[in-house]
């Protein structure tokens, strides 16, 4: 019988919340983001269980129910779940990175005209292929 990921228990507890572009501007951090593969993604949360800093989460869609942007409506639409990164928290040490058992898991850089702001999958083609080298 195939894996359904429906079978897969996820949080429904998290608050969505934007970075703020201003700490994000004074941090010493990664100009670089983790981001998601969701076609690879089997719904292990290995990423979330290894992850020290326990700014990982599986959420379930129901969290950008009735969201104002209709490109995050749409993406989810038919999802089971959503893949949040709390990137106040996230201090880009690639644990995650190398658990993930289905290489779904890679770091890129926002979009320049994203301002600092990230939206679900848009990071560009280009970026993805230079985190995969």
């Amino acid at each position: 019988m195939p894996f359904t990921k429906t079978e897969v228990d996820i949080h429904t507890d998290y608050v969505v919340q934007a970075v703020d572009v201003e700490w994000l501007a004074k941090g010493v951090k990664s100009p670089k983001h983790l981001m998601l593969d969701p076609d690879n993604c089997i719904l292990c949360r290995a990423c979330e269980d290894v992850c020290p800093w326990n700014c990982i989460y599986m959420m379930s869609a129901g969290i950008v129910e009735g969201a104002e942007d209709e490109a995050v409506r749409a993406e989810v639409e038919g999802a089971y779940a959503v893949f949040v990164v709390d990137d106040n928290a996230c201090t880009r040490c690639s644990v995650c990175v190398d658990r993930c058992p289905t290489d779904t898991l890679y770091y890129a850089r926002l979009p320049e005209e994203s301002a600092g702001t990230r939206t679900m999958a848009a990071v560009p083609m280009s970026q993805r292929a230079e985190a995969e080298q």
